[in-house]
Formats: C-alpha cells, sequence, structure tokens
C-alpha cells in the first residue's frame, strides 16, 4: 500500500506571510515538478496533497482531453492572428499532441472564498505555451473541471468562483 503523494521543501514563502506556503512535486499532467502554492488559511498541507493526489495527479481521460481541446483552440487563434515564427510541428498539433508545446511551472491552489464548506478545491496551472511566449499561459480547473485554457490573467481564486455561486 502506498502512502500517496506528499510536498517536498514545504515551507513559509515569505517570513512576513507564514499562512503562505509552497511545496514541490509531480504534476502528472506534464509529466514534470512543479511548485504548489496555497495558503493554510485555507487549506491544510495534508488536504492540499491529497487535492493534488486524488484529482489534479489523477485527471480523467475526459478532462486531458478537455484541456487538449481548449489548448488547441486558442493556438490555432492566436497563430491565424499573427506572423510569428513558430516552432516546427505546432501548427499541425492536435489532441493531446499540444502538450508537447506547455510548461507548467507553478500551481496555486484554492479554497472557495465565498463558501468555506466547500470541499471542491481550485487550480491554477500557471506556465507557458510556445503559442504565447509573451503573455504566459493559465488552466483553471474546479475540482476535475476545466474551466478555461487561456493567457495568463492572474485572477486567482475569482477566475475559480464567483460570489454568486457562493450564494447557492
Amino acid at each position: 500500500m502506498t502512502e500517496g503523494f506528499h510536498l517536498e521543501h514545504v515551507g513559509a514563502e515569505d517570513t512576513g506571510d507564514e499562512s503562505r506556503m509552497s511545496g514541490f512535486g509531480h504534476l502528472a499532467l506534464l509529466q514534470c515538478q512543479v511548485e504548489y502554492h496555497f495558503n493554510t488559511e485555507d487549506m491544510s498541507v495534508k488536504e492540499a496533497e491529497v487535492y493534488i493526489d486524488t484529482v489534479l495527479n489523477d485527471l480523467p481521460a475526459e478532462t486531458i482531453d478537455e484541456i487538449c481541446e481548449r489548448a488547441c483552440e486558442w493556438k490555432n487563434e492566436k497563430m491565424s492572428s499573427d506572423t510569428v515564427d513558430y516552432p516546427n510541428g505546432l501548427a499541425d498539433a492536435s489532441g493531446r499532441d499540444i502538450l508537447a508545446f506547455m510548461s507548467v511551472g507553478d500551481v496555486e491552489l484554492f479554497r472557495n472564498p465565498y463558501d468555506r464548506n466547500d470541499q471542491n478545491f481550485g487550480a491554477i496551472l500557471g506556465g507557458g505555451s510556445e503559442w504565447d511566449a509573451e503573455n504566459g499561459m493559465e488552466i483553471v480547473i474546479r475540482g476535475n473541471k476545466v474551466l478555461e485554457v487561456r493567457e495568463y490573467l492572474g485572477y486567482g481564486e475569482y477566475a475559480i468562483w464567483d460570489e454568486e455561486e457562493g450564494k447557492e
């Protein structure tokens, strides 16, 4: 029996705010090491590890396919609107092939700011894409549902939940 996922090198990001924590671990989607960030006032280290292990690192095939579909739509729109030199193979990349042209370095984990009892966490996977290197990329997820794949906007948890959902 395995013990599950554990973050490595967990610690406070800033000595002035010891509730902002980060740790390093594997991200199955892109088969890479990333830095996970979260607020201990929103979730414990154990809750973060369980969400990473049982949701983010165990995304259903349909979720991965939706990430790829949305990334391809964004890539096609971007490539049709400019004349930048793109890497070989990018124009023809479709389906899961698009993952080779994406990178993630940071994952922000969030609890619903409008409903503290909501056990469905959210995440923003931040990194880059070969078709929009200037702006960066965000994959916005609530639970294991893809909300958006887009250029980096930095809205944090407010990209995952809106106030009206919290009133339901």
